[in-house]
């Protein structure tokens, strides 16, 4: 339809823009399945956008994943404590020792924690809708400085004899300032949602969720071959080599990817903008965004879109557990870098072949709902932290990440069911409030596995930080649930329709 009235335009020399604009808005389905079928003879490399920085970030932080929890731990052992390294290395042999450490540990992850996410929470009420006016990749690449800079100070923090608590002065709260993680997690899913069709929204997103969750497996597989053979144990080389995958990400933010992805989005310059810190800080953001979060909608979706939220900050609540669980690993079972690196690449193996192939089984070939696919991953999680929980040898640990491996599956589901409660106009304040639920909630997640953690220690209660992960689970299992319910049994669908494929339909 569209290419005949193209070459009628042609031929007769005549404007039809408005007919043009017309037929566009009024495709029914089999012309937006023919625009689709057209756009996937697209080379693959065509669609990729914001999945190589996603790559690179997530790789540096998961070479030094775990070498950064051990950094923490011998740093605390040796200059707060100012026990020899030589102790300090092999610290789950000297059980008092050991004990005295955790708790520093435990209270620098607290604050730690707090420093982390607290102005990354103020953040937010602004990145959103400064993000649906300018565009997806400044606040992508604020939030990639951010981290950058985290890098470097860190690495600076292992070549000096500081306490461990310096890393906030100096490294977390800076870093911070840029919005760092909840900045370039709302920045890549918004940039997402915006170039990639409705039809095709959850497998992109899934698509984006497994680029990150490939690096937990081979990055902490890397990292702990790069300690154990290549650099000697040394920590300012790891995170050199931290530091430089984080440069490699943000030179390609720069290069490659667009400052704006929807036509709405201007840039600095096209809006007549003087000065830029008014308008980042401009009070009708958090005016639009209270908006968007409590203005009423049809079909019960401002109910729905809240479930979302509180659903995405219970289901991440989870994350902060794995500090104390290092921690509960070298109290419970001896455990040093080497045997933790490998269960947790075990672990993140599982979750990618979960997310692989899980996903578009579940959503493209047994075609189950959104909201089914969620409480089976909150389900998961229950299952894999019952074993945790009272594992009385290591082994059985991993028969807990077994049990858990459909986990991760819930988080892109959720932001999947969130594009479609709002319209794409809107899309850049919820990603934003999604982001501020997976990483500002370590905020107060830190505080309380830290808390609790010290609290049971020298109990037979220990295990309780694998409980409050479970209850967690169980909320978002039960909200969930509620929606399944008032849905009665069926899909989510768009109330936004229209406006996608057509605008989906135009780019093309």
């Amino acid at each position: 339809m569209i290419l005949i009235l193209l070459f009628v335009n042609y031929k007769c020399h005549t404007n039809y823009s408005l007919l043009l604009k017309y037929a566009v808005y009024k495709l029914d389905k089999m012309n937006f399945l023919l625009f689709e079928k057209v756009d996937r003879r697209k080379p693959w490399y065509k669609y990729v956008t914001v999945e190589p920085p996603m790559f690179l970030y997530m790789m540096a932080y998961m070479i030094t994943n775990v070498i950064e929890q051990t950094f923490y731990v011998f740093q605390a052992c040796t200059v707060n404590h100012g026990y020899s390294p030589e102790i300090c290395y092999n610290i789950s042999s000297y059980s008092d020792i050991n004990k005295e450490v955790q708790l520093t540990v435990s209270t620098f992850h607290q604050w730690n924690g707090v420093a982390g996410h607290v102005v990354p929470l103020l953040l937010a009420f602004f990145l959103g809708s400064y993000s649906d006016k300018r565009g997806r990749k400044v606040i992508l690449l604020a939030g990639l400085l951010g981290k950058l800079y985290f890098s470097a100070m860190i690495t600076l923090n292992t070549a000096k004899a500081w306490p461990v608590e310096y890393v906030i002065y100096t490294a977390a709260l800076p870093s911070a300032l840029t919005g760092a993680d909840l900045a370039i997690f709302a920045g890549c899913f918004a940039y997402i949602a915006d170039v990639s069709s409705l039809k095709n929204r959850t497998l992109r997103v899934g698509i984006l969720d497994v680029v990150y969750l490939s690096t937990m497996p081979t990055g902490v597989a890397i990292g702990n071959l790069l300690w154990n053979k290549v650099v000697n144990r040394s920590f300012t080389i790891m995170f050199a080599i931290n530091t430089s995958l984080m440069v490699l990400a943000t030179l390609y933010t720069i290069i490659f990817l667009k400052w704006q992805t929807r036509p709405e989005q201007k840039s600095l310059a096209e809006a007549g903008v003087k000065n830029p810190i008014t308008d980042f800080f401009d009070v009708k953001n958090i005016v639009h965004t209270v908006t968007i979060l409590t203005q009423r909608r049809p079909n019960n979706r401002r109910l729905f879109l809240w479930f979302l939220l509180i659903s995405m900050a219970f289901y991440t609540f989870q994350r902060d557990e794995r500090s104390v669980m290092y921690l509960y690993t070298i109290k419970v079972f001896q455990w040093d870098t080497t045997s933790f690196s490998n269960f947790r690449t075990y672990l993140s193996t599982l979750y990618v072949l979960a997310m692989l192939f899980g996903i578009p089984l579940m959503t493209k070939v047994l075609r189950w709902r959104d909201t089914v696919i969620v409480m089976l991953g909150a389900s998961a999680h229950i299952c894999g932290h019952l074993v945790y929980a009272h594992a009385k040898v290591d082994k059985l640990w991993y028969l807990g990440a077994t049990f858990a491996a459909f986990g991760p599956c819930v988080a892109p589901l959720i932001r999947s069911m969130t594009s479609k409660v709002l319209p794409a106009s809107e899309r850049g304040v919820a990603y934003a409030f999604l982001s501020v639920m997976e990483n500002a909630v370590a905020m107060f997640a830190s505080i309380i596995y830290s808390q609790l953690y010290k609290a049971t220690l020298d109990t037979e209660f220990v295990n309780s930080i694998f409980y409050l992960t479970i209850t967690t689970q169980v909320v978002v299992f039960s909200l969930t649930f509620i929606m399944e319910l008032m849905l009665k049994c069926k899909p989510l669908e768009p109330l936004y329709e229209a406006d996608e494929e057509r605008r989906m339909s135009t780019s093309s």
